[in-house]
């Protein structure tokens, strides 16, 4: 339990931000290089909770001490750190002061040591360091023409082919000032890469999430976790019998062990359940079949259209089990990606190497949209298609006719074929010569039977 003077500490510690970046921004250069900042203000997490609010704001002090020393780490590093040129820089719509800071910014990278070395662009979530000279030192941060400044990259636009970066910055940046500067000195601007808070900001956004559905955090704060473990209403065992003997024969082609298979009949048992939150855990040492055990729940799932989403703490693990699916669903598909379509993948695609795995590149959210605009194009897909099908049944000699005075063009362009130079062979007549261009015909015409079957 939390003492009364924990309280007042946490009360005095943390004021009410809007975001992780704005507890970010609080932090001068002084704080942030402050390894001690957080030092006795962040309790150990408790193993017992009273309250869903309680559960929540235990873990706001350990993330925001987790950020703080991962900045810190980078600051230290910044000599090494990517830099990018600000080539352009102006003020955004969303701009108003003194909260919203919002400017927009060209940049390039410079210094890049490898050829493919990550960090070759900004991304979404990324808290660059603003100065106006690339800093070999971290005191370079914080210079007496241009103050420690930060900002997070919150989006990024298109213009006539041109990328700008939408930023938050933590300080006002004078254009007019550095504009002017630029043009008698050609002063220059600088984003250095600090970190990248997009992790960190979806828990914080969990954490302070008002409104959301905790129904599952409270069923598993409750103190008899036997309390809420079955159902009153419905009978696990019949569910349990009646599931084994439908799905017995796929659930034993998994090859499961009397543990995983009970588990994998557990969870679906309980799934079908609409009476109250469930929570169940499946837990093991390394090596345990823990990754198969889920992707042959999940292919159960999936076969009884039950829509689930999994996650994991890294892409590794993902992939890992996005692989062990696949491998389960093209064993029983017949049409090699039929019935892929209630399947989908999506993640970072570099940082889950996708390349990498040619059996997920099916399932993969950006691939299925890439598909999807070819099918759907207006010119070579599937409507198009069916179109042409359709006046092909309707009028099919008009169509063949059509045919045929393409070839004619075709042939037009076509080298003249050598004459056979032989004085002691006549030509030959006229039905010949008919039956000639017939045959000749025949060889590249189709029937418009043909045209339907090929098409």
């Amino acid at each position: 339990m939390m003492g009364s003077s924990r309280a007042d500490v946490v009360k005095k510690a943390e004021p009410k931000y809007r975001s992780l970046v704005d507890v970010v921004f609080s932090w001068t250069l002084r704080d942030a290089l402050n390894k001690d900042l957080y030092k006795g203000k962040v309790d150990k997490i408790p193993t017992t909770f009273f309250s869903a609010a309680e559960y929540k704001k235990s873990f706001l002090n350990p993330l925001i001490e987790e950020t703080h020393a991962d900045l810190l780490s980078n600051i230290m590093k910044v000599t090494h750190a990517p830099v990018f040129e600000i080539l352009d820089i102006k003020l955004s719509i969303r701009f108003k002061p003194p909260k919203n800071l919002y400017y927009q910014i060209l940049v390039k990278r410079i210094g890049r040591r490898y050829k493919n070395e990550e960090n070759d662009e900004l991304q979404i979530c990324d808290l660059i360091a603003l100065t106006d000279i690339r800093p070999r030192y971290v005191a370079d941060l914080n210079r007496p023409n241009f103050p420690y400044t930060i900002a997070s990259v919150e989006g990024k636009t298109i213009e006539d082919e041109v990328t700008y970066f939408t930023i938050l910055s933590s300080n006002p940046i004078l254009l007019e000032d550095i504009m002017g500067e630029r043009a008698r000195k050609r002063m220059k601007l600088f984003s250095v890469h600090l970190t990248n808070l997009n992790t960190n900001t979806r828990i914080w956004n969990a954490l302070n999430w008002e409104g959301a559905n905790i129904n599952i955090i409270q069923n598993l704060l409750q103190r008899d976790s036997s309390s809420g473990s079955n159902c009153s209403v419905c009978n696990l065992e019949d569910i349990n019998s009646s599931i084994l003997t439908k799905y017995g024969d796929t659930i034993g082609s998994f090859k499961l062990d009397d543990s995983q298979k009970a588990s994998v009949l557990n969870c679906i048992a309980t799934s079908t359940c609409f009476h109250h939150h469930s929570v169940k855990l499946l837990w093991g040492p390394p090596g345990t079949g823990k990754t198969k055990t889920v992707a042959s729940l999940l292919f159960m799932l999936l076969g009884m259209k039950c829509r689930t989403l999994t996650c994991a703490p890294t892409n590794i693990a993902v992939v890992g089990v996005a692989n062990r699916l696949m491998s389960s669903v093209r064993e029983v598909s017949m049409y090699d990606t039929y019935g892929l379509g209630d399947i989908v993948l999506y993640g970072n695609e570099v940082k889950m190497k996708i390349d990498d795995h040619e059996d997920l590149l099916d399932i993969f959210l950006t691939n299925r949209v890439s598909c999807y605009q070819s099918f759907l194009s207006p010119f070579t897909g599937w409507r198009s298609g069916v179109e042409s099908m359709i006046c092909l049944i309707e009028d099919p000699m008009k169509q063949y006719t059509i045919y045929l005075n393409r070839l004619d063009r075709k042939d037009e362009y076509l080298p003249p074929h050598k004459p056979v130079s032989d004085s002691g062979k006549e030509e030959c007549d006229d039905d010949n010569n008919a039956t000639g261009m017939q045959e000749e015909h025949g060889k590249h015409s189709p029937h418009p039977c043909d045209l339907a079957s090929r098409f």
